[in-house]
Order: C-alpha cells, then sequence, then structure tokens
C-alpha cells in the first residue's frame, strides 16, 4: 500500500508541476537525464557524473548547453546543475493516457499513440532550444524520432552494461524499434562495451564511437583546475588502518525483476550479509547504495535495513560510500562485489576483480551472457549465493597479486561535438 501511494503521489506531483517552456534558451547542445543518473551532489547540487561531465566539456569549448530532465524528476531547475528544465506535466498526462488506452486498442497501439504524441513535444522543445546536437541516456524514442525529423544528431551515451542479456540494447532496439525512432549513434566506454552493437547497429544505420568514460577520465588525469575532482579528492579516505577494503555495489529493483518469488530483503543476499557480519573485524566493507536507493521510501527502507544489519561495525560503512565518486573507492577498495552491477566494468579497469552473485549469469541463466568479456579474463567470476563460498572467493583473491590497472584512454566526447558544431 505504501509503495502504491508513493507511486501516485509522484504521479501527482509530475501532473500538477508546469512544464518549463520559459526556461529553454537556444543552445548548441541539448542534453537529457533522468534523477536516476544523478548519483553525485557538487555544491549543494545534483549533479549526473556522465551527462553533467558532458556538459563541463562543453562549457570548456564556449559551447552552450541546455539540460532537459526526463519524467519523472524532481531534481530540477535550481536543484541541480546546470538548472534542468522539466516536462513532467506534458509527458506524464501522455505516459497516463497510454495506460487508458492499452486497456482498449491494445498495448501496441497505444504505445504507438504515446511515441507520436511524446515527438509533438519534443519537436516543441527542440525548436525552441534549436540544438546542432542532442545527447542523452537511454534517450527516449520520441525524443530519437523527433530528431531525426528535424535532421539533428541525438546520441545515446553508455551509463552500464551493454550486452546481448541487456534487454534494452539486446532485445528491444535491434528487434522491436523502426529505424526512424533509434538514435542515431552510440557513445561507448571502451572497445568491448561496443563490440556487441556492431552485430546489428551499423546494419540499421546507427554509428558506434567509443570515447572512454567521461567521469572516470576526469579521476584517471585530474586537472588542479577540475575544482569538484579536487573537493573529491581531499576527502576521500573512509578507512585509515591495514585491513583490506571490500566495495559491495548495491542495486535498487533486484525483488522486482530477479527475486520475487523469494525471501529477500531488497538489499542484498542472506549469505553476503551473513559474510560481513562474520568478516567485520578482519575486511573493511564499503556498501555503496545506487542513487535510487538514497530516495524517497527507497532511502528510508535501505537506510532502515543497513543501520538495523551493520549499525554497529565500525568496519560497514555505507553513507560516504554511497557518496564519493566511483572512482575515488575503487581506487582504495582490494575487491569488488556485487549482484550483478555494470561497477563490474568500471573495477576491471582499475584490476580489481568481482565477484557476480547474481544465479541468472550461470549457464542456462536468463543472463549467461552478461560480463562475457570481464567473465573470461578472469576479472569477474560468479560465486554461489553462500556464505562459505564467498568467503573462500574473497580469501583467494585477497592472497593473489592484484593486477594492473587496465584503462585505456579513448579520444573523449570532444571529437563528437567538433564534427556536430562544423556540420551546423
Amino acid at each position: 500500500m505504501k509503495v502504491t501511494f508513493s507511486k501516485l503521489r509522484l504521479l501527482l506531483f509530475a501532473i500538477f508541476r508546469k512544464n518549463c517552456w520559459s526556461n529553454l534558451e537556444a543552445s548548441d547542445v541539448l542534453v537529457v537525464r533522468h534523477d536516476a543518473d544523478c548519483g553525485y551532489q557538487h555544491a549543494g547540487k545534483a549533479y549526473s557524473p556522465i551527462i553533467d561531465t558532458v556538459v563541463e566539456e562543453c562549457f570548456k569549448k564556449n559551447i552552450s548547453v541546455q539540460s532537459v530532465a526526463t519524467p519523472i524528476s524532481r531534481l530540477v531547475g535550481a536543484r541541480a546543475y546546470n538548472s534542468p528544465a522539466a516536462f513532467n506535466r506534458s509527458l506524464s498526462w501522455i505516459a497516463l493516457w497510454v495506460r487508458m488506452l492499452s486497456v482498449f486498442i491494445g498495448r501496441e497501439k497505444s504505445k504507438e499513440y504515446g511515441v507520436s504524441r511524446k515527438a509533438v513535444v519534443w519537436l516543441k522543445i527542440l525548436n525552441l532550444v534549436k540544438p546542432k546536437i542532442v545527447i542523452g541516456i537511454q534517450p527516449d524514442l520520441a525524443l530519437c524520432r523527433a530528431c531525426r525529423l528535424l535532421n539533428v544528431p541525438v546520441y545515446d551515451i553508455q551509463h552500464g552494461v551493454i550486452s546481448k542479456d541487456n534487454k534494452w540494447y539486446g532485445d528491444i532496439l535491434p528487434n522491436k524499434v523502426a529505424v526512424s525512432d533509434l538514435p542515431d549513434g552510440f557513445l561507448c566506454w571502451d572497445r568491448q562495451s561496443a563490440e556487441y552493437l556492431k552485430s546489428w547497429a551499423p546494419a540499421r544505420g546507427v554509428t558506434i564511437n567509443v570515447i572512454g568514460h567521461p567521469w572516470f577520465q576526469r579521476f584517471q588525469f585530474p586537472s588542479d583546475n577540475d575544482l569538484l575532482v579536487q573537493d573529491a579528492l581531499r576527502s576521500s579516505r573512509i578507512f585509515f588502518d591495514e585491513k583490506p577494503i571490500i566495495l559491495v555495489a548495491l542495486q535498487w529493483g533486484l525483488h522486482i525483476h530477479y527475486y520475487s518469488d523469494i525471501d529477500f530483503n531488497k538489499v542484498m543476499c542472506k549469505a553476503l550479509e551473513s559474510v560481513i557480519k562474520r568478516t567485520h573485524n578482519r575486511y573493511n566493507w564499503l556498501l555503496r547504495l545506487h542513487p535510487i536507493q538514497l530516495t524517497g521510501d527507497e532511502g528510508e527502507y535501505c537506510e532502515a535495513y543497513l543501520d538495523q544489519e551493520f549499525g554497529g561495525f565500525a568496519g560497514v560503512e555505507w553513507h560516504r560510500a554511497s557518496l564519493l565518486p566511483l572512482p575515488i573507492l575503487l581506487s582504495q577498495a582490494s575487491l569488488h562485489i556485487t549482484d550483478m552491477s555494470s561497477v563490474v566494468i568500471e573495477a576491471s579497469w582499475f584490476g580489481l576483480p568481482s565477484a557476480l552473485l547474481n544465479p541468472y549469469l550461470n549457464k542456462g541463466g536468463i543472463l549467461e551472457g552478461l560480463y562475457d568479456y570481464e567473465r573470461r579474463s578472469g576479472i569477474a567470476t560468479v560465486v554461489e549465493q553462500n556464505a562459505e563460498a564467498i568467503e573462500l572467493w574473497i580469501s583467494e583473491r585477497l592472497s593473489c597479486a592484484q593486477a594492473a590497472p587496465s584503462v585505456v584512454p579513448e579520444g573523449g566526447i570532444q571529437a563528437i561535438l567538433d564534427k556536430a558544431m562544423m556540420k551546423a
């Protein structure tokens, strides 16, 4: 009942909040992001590590940027970096109509109606901003359609794992979306992430560009003039003893997508919970919450759970671990454990071994192809959800010499921006 009320409250918030048409300004670049992408706070404002790093790269080149928040977002205007404009009302009303229409005209027809109506909203936004390029995290199909109608290139910048077992990139985009609704290109972190896209994207006229990870590049090559990075580095250390540090990347929605039929606490499996309790004197544990697990009802639940289970342990920390930049945490850690988070990829760039606990990653499971490159290289291992198995993996990996960091610098976003500015 509480979850239903929370969703209703959020929907009402979206429907009755005014659109920000007057906040739009003509700009060279339009960037699009959601609250869930804002996993960092900088100078008291919500900050999207990937999108807002792109924004800062634009500013360095005197390229103007208009930020837009996708529905349903609350971190907008003065609450977030570059004051994103929100159009919750228009886009949420359409989503509500789509749900009602699906009862009468079917799911597919109502979905097409929704895309066509949202495209009208995006066309209005694009005509006001007049961007030369659009960059977003999984840009909406309607946004892609509107961009293609106006011949404005739109790019999907990577924010997590890309593989055939990822539903969006492995099924929906290659098999169920018309070319008219696809982005013009993908901006990938590394060559491994781009490899799968080559199996279908070029054939559908979509380009693939490997640009590196904008957020990680800032910490890999820190600039004295980058105030965000320098501020983060000054307050980066969490533990000051010599115990090994194990980073746990938590995820939201696991109880919905993978463990709905078992007794699951919505945060982590019982085996990992048990290992942390048994070893908090031997190891230091950093528990990193997903941005969605830090706010609203989800945040209250996670805080209560973690405080109840680990609140008395000096070797377990989750507050600063959830707020510090991920590259800083990975540089301190000895090992990484997760259910199936894409932090596996980032951890591999630091030569950091990862334990994957999701049983669907095993052969025959719906995720068996996920992190294939990392698993074949040995940097990631699927480990049974069993306390003894997890402890054994920890002791074995700690006894081995750690691999050297393997981050390979890529060209960055600049080439894409330069191309768009020259074309215009």
